[in-house]
């Protein structure tokens, strides 16, 4: 009896000494995994977010062109407005901070947007020749053979803050789809 107990508190002194603790490759194997873990969490993360404010860039387009096809219904013709950004504010579509929307910003468009917006906004109107009044390309637009009357939406922002390349989404009455450039930057 008394060799039976022995044999047991060698045998569990045996087990402590063997699970004292973790070696160093399994250390490393654990922290790799976590490493490779974070890398792809950050970069959903990323792209979560940049959809987010794709979104809203989207949504903004399609008050425009509810706002254009009610200009059109009321007036013959679709509103012309000049080439300038709305919200004309400079920190507009600088990626960074949100910007108030001013109602008055596209003259004779009632664009309503709620809150403030990261992209910033242009829509111009060809209401002969079904030209590119933005200089965005035709192909983009799908607007290669229209010669109806059009118009033509543009938002840009700087979503990844460099200053050096901007993301910018395209939308036509013509094509209905909203065609986006540089996704991201």
């Amino acid at each position: 009896m008394e060799r039976d107990v022995l044999l047991m508190v060698s045998v569990k002194r045996t087990r402590r000494k063997q699970s004292r603790g973790f070696t160093l490759v399994e250390l490393g194997a654990v922290v790799a995994i976590i490493g490779i873990l974070s890398v792809l969490a950050l970069v959903s993360y990323r792209k979560y977010m940049l959809h987010s404010k794709m979104t809203e860039a989207k949504a903004v387009i399609g008050a425009i062109k509810i706002a254009q096809e009610d200009f059109r219904s009321e007036k013959g013709s679709y509103f012309t407005g000049s080439t300038a950004w709305c919200p004309g504010n400079a920190a507009a579509g600088g990626g960074v901070h949100k910007v108030g929307w001013d109602p008055a910003c596209m003259g004779g468009l009632a664009v309503h947007v709620n809150g403030p917006v990261l992209f910033k906004y242009r829509t111009m109107a060809s209401n002969t020749d079904g030209a590119d009044p933005l200089g965005v390309g035709t192909w983009v637009l799908g607007m290669a053979n229209v010669r109806a009357p059009s118009y033509h939406i543009q938002a840009q922002c700087d979503l990844d803050g460099n200053t050096s390349d901007h993301t910018d989404l395209f939308s036509s009455s013509a094509s209905g789809e909203i065609f986006s450039h540089d996704d991201g930057k």
